[in-house]
């Protein structure tokens, strides 16, 4: 066969592909055929059967065509479906019925396909998550000791925000069994509420949260803490998260004295406004994921003097088989200085089953 032949057939099967497909042109003479997936940020994707997915620079290409019709974003904000044409002086055309574009290539702000969600409706679109816990722990031996747990959260997550809201309730009980083998109460407090992170950029963001409550072994019977600020993600990939935050904080507690008849007496409330610091870093495996919460609220008036400190880690176990539950186990930790209480600190440890949809 000769030279020619080759080259007559070879071009025959490249127009009966290229007849079937979108086409990208570029000025070394590479042709792309596949299927425009998009174009964004000045690249052009195409998946191709023979070289997979190509990103290609739209200052690069000279022509386009397309098979289909597909969603165009042009330079004043309309959107326009139709094929994509090639025109003269490397410019294209868009024809959308009643609405047409006659456009250079630079010009083509964004595309993606039918019954695909534009950019915009992908950055609002929110997904929602939710999980719930519970653990019952106990121990003998000199000390007898029985603590239950049950925890909720709702988690609403888009490109621009994070909504959570979450609740738990910790009970538990001791008994000396070599003194008067009483039973006293070692845990009952619950905590809620909600917290919201809003992205300024890529990396920076506003937050605000509310935390409600009591604490009856503290003698707390209420306690508010609302609190808003900045924050940075120094690292923010699919499986390794790293933030700080820093605000203006408002705490709110009234502390009430039991007594033996079983009545409460006059409340003694106490209010502070202060500073808020947080700390968030979390790290998954596919086996499953480890995060830490840390917090310090300091008052203004007394700043080392008046604070409430928290830290929390646990670690999440995937369970083989259920694809929606994972063990749970962590430690807790909230030191208050300013307190009725025996003890400022509070130490928590628990397993927990979660359950996540």
């Amino acid at each position: 066969m000769n030279t020619k032949k080759i080259l007559f057939l070879t071009s025959a099967a490249l127009i009966s592909v290229a007849a079937f497909a979108d086409v990208v042109k570029c000025k070394d003479g590479s042709v792309y055929v596949g299927k425009i997936e998009s174009i964004s940020g000045g690249v052009i994707t195409v998946a191709t059967d023979s070289a997979g997915t190509a990103s290609v620079s739209q200052s690069e290409v000279v022509s386009i065509s397309t098979e289909n019709p597909l969603f165009v974003r042009t330079p004043d904000k309309n959107t326009v479906r139709g094929k994509i044409v090639p025109a003269e002086d490397g410019r294209v055309k868009l024809d959308g019925g009643s609405l047409t574009a006659d456009l250079e290539i630079s010009q083509l702000q964004m595309s993606w396909q039918d019954g695909e969600l534009s950019p915009e409706e992908k950055q609002l679109a929110s997904k929602w998550s939710y999980s719930v816990g519970a653990s019952l722990l106990g121990k003998t031996g000199n000390t007898e000791s029985l603590t239950a747990g049950v925890s909720a959260e709702a988690v609403r997550t888009t490109s621009d925000d994070t909504l959570k809201f979450y609740a738990n309730y910790n009970y538990g009980k001791t008994k000396d069994t070599t003194g008067a083998k009483d039973w006293s109460k070692s845990a009952d407090d619950l905590h809620c509420g909600l917290d919201y992170e809003h992205n300024i950029s890529v990396r920076a963001f506003w937050y605000a949260r509310e935390d409600l409550g009591f604490d009856r072994v503290k003698n707390i019977r209420f306690l508010s803490t609302s609190a808003a600020g900045l924050g940075y993600k120094f690292i923010d990939e699919d499986d390794w998260h790293f933030s700080l935050r820093s605000g203006l904080s408002y705490r709110y507690e009234t502390y009430k004295d039991y007594m033996h008849d079983g009545n409460w007496d006059n409340p003694d409330d106490t209010s502070a406004l202060g500073m808020d610091f947080g700390l968030h870093h979390d790290y998954a495996w596919s086996w499953g994921k480890i995060v830490t919460d840390i917090s310090y609220t300091p008052a203004f008036e007394d700043f080392f003097g008046d604070y409430v400190a928290t830290h929390e880690t646990y670690l999440d176990f995937k369970v083989d088989g259920i694809d929606n539950m994972d063990i749970r186990i962590g430690m807790k930790n909230e030191y208050r200085s300013e307190t009725t209480a025996a003890d400022h600190l509070d130490t928590t440890y628990y397993a927990k089953v979660v359950f996540n949809w």
